[in-house]
């Protein structure tokens, strides 16, 4: 049974807008908490994964018996994104593990990887379960903060999601991760403002961030890879994880380019709360945040409901990728946290959280051709419009991901340490002349 999104998501918004401070680069961290005399910023520390150049991950120990028994009058610690996970299916976890004393006191949350690595380095936080990205995953195992996964207590894997990730590139014999969330990166916008036949009528529909028609209006994402991303498809270049100088100054100077032509502004929420409260007309978008984004429309309305659209380019050849599940070298309750991995990767429990965050899980039991509902539900009592019926709203088909578009799309990967530096030195220069 599918649960409609209660409206008490709304409290959930991410802290106003703007850029959190500024934490040390992803490489920095990493070095610093690397073995002495030793460096995980080395090619010879960190094996670069590509879809083409699969990746076995090197073993830092070993996985926890298969009859380790599960920690009892445990508090469940979780360090994931904010706004990513719905606590009703973490309460479900904890009603179903009652007799084992299992408790949940909150989320520990994170807005970029930077800063979530800098919170798991930092032992402040004894996490059971983390929400690492495919780019950061080879450089957690090479500083030795993850733990090799038992896959005898994570049977939902085989049994319920996609092919695609029972062997994936980054994590050839999933050693240390699985599948959390899988969404593309591409346009939200304001249906009133924009209309879907202008945006899918355009040749080039990336570049409607660089339109003086929206200025002041657009708003980015604080996601140097995939807002820099956004500035490659748009000049035709598909690997999103170039070393190329010509490719990278053509997205330094784009980038530059858009400060001048509509003074965008950086946001976490530009997508999920900004778009739909009139804040930006445009922006750069993860599909599971336009999905979701319906949750923050004020007010309630069918007009406000159908106010926003998604694009993605029909050929499927754009940004896309998955969130992933790991647990710490640290983590106090390892068994607890299996189970919790299996738990949150098994169907009823996986879509019941795509019904609140709008992210897809890669499930196989789910048609994707029936994901887009037909209409909304009418409160005829009330006279006004609730939750939709089904999961992405039937105007933005672009948003729901099929498996084969993981053999189309282009993924964005791990970066060499001076290839990723170079990547935050133009990043830091177009956020230097941004506003929030």
């Amino acid at each position: 049974m599918r649960h409609v999104r209660d409206l008490s998501r709304r409290q959930f918004l991410v802290r106003a807008g703007g850029t959190a401070a500024a934490v040390p680069t992803l490489s920095a961290i990493l070095d610093a908490c690397s073995k002495p005399g030793a460096s995980v910023s080395g090619s010879e520390a960190v094996q670069i994964a590509r879809p083409d150049n699969p990746v076995t991950l090197p073993m830092t120990g070993e996985p926890i018996a298969t009859d380790t028994p599960i920690e009892q009058g445990a508090t469940i610690q979780i360090l994931n994104w904010s706004v990513y996970m719905w606590k009703y299916v973490i309460n479900q976890f904890v009603q179903q593990y009652a007799d084992n004393g299992i408790k949940f006191s909150g989320i520990s949350t994170f807005n970029n990887m930077d800063e979530g690595v800098q919170k798991l380095q930092s032992g402040k936080i004894q996490a059971d379960v983390f929400f690492p990205t495919i780019d950061v995953l080879g450089k957690l195992v090479a500083a030795d903060l993850l733990q090799p996964l038992n896959h005898d207590l994570i049977p939902a894997l085989q049994q319920d999601n996609w092919a695609v990730f029972q062997n994936p590139y980054y994590d050839q014999g999933w050693r240390y991760s699985v599948p959390y969330t899988i969404y593309t990166t591409g346009i939200g916008y304001r249906r009133d403002q924009i209309s879907d036949e202008q945006i899918h009528g355009m040749d080039n529909p990336w570049s409607i961030l660089w339109d003086p028609a929206n200025k002041g209006m657009v708003g980015v994402y604080p996601s140097d890879r995939d807002a820099m991303a956004i500035v490659l498809m748009k000049n035709g270049i598909t690997d999103l994880n170039t070393s190329n100088d010509a490719d990278l100054e053509k997205v330094r100077t784009d980038l530059l380019a858009m400060i001048d032509a509509v003074n965008p502004r950086i946001a976490y929420d530009a997508s999920y709360n900004k778009l739909q409260n009139d804040k930006f007309w445009v922006t750069t978008a993860w599909s599971g945040d336009v999905v979701a984004g319906w949750g923050y429309a004020a007010p309630y309305t069918e007009a406000a409901y159908k106010g926003y659209g998604y694009w993605f380019p029909a050929d499927r050849k754009g940004p896309i990728d998955n969130d992933l599940i790991a647990i710490p070298k640290n983590a106090a309750h390892p068994r607890l946290a299996h189970e919790f991995i299996n738990f949150w990767i098994s169907f009823r429990h996986a879509m019941d959280n795509f019904s609140w965050n709008g992210y897809q899980p890669p499930q196989t039991q789910a048609d994707v051709n029936a994901l887009t509902h037909t209409q909304g539900l009418y409160n005829k009592q009330s006279s006004s419009w609730a939750a939709p019926a089904d999961y992405v709203a039937p105007w933005m088909p672009d948003a729901v991901v099929r498996e084969s578009d993981f053999g189309i799309g282009y993924r964005e990967g791990p970066l060499p340490p001076d290839v990723d530096d170079r990547w935050h030195q133009i990043w830091s220069e177009f956020t230097a002349g941004v506003g929030s």
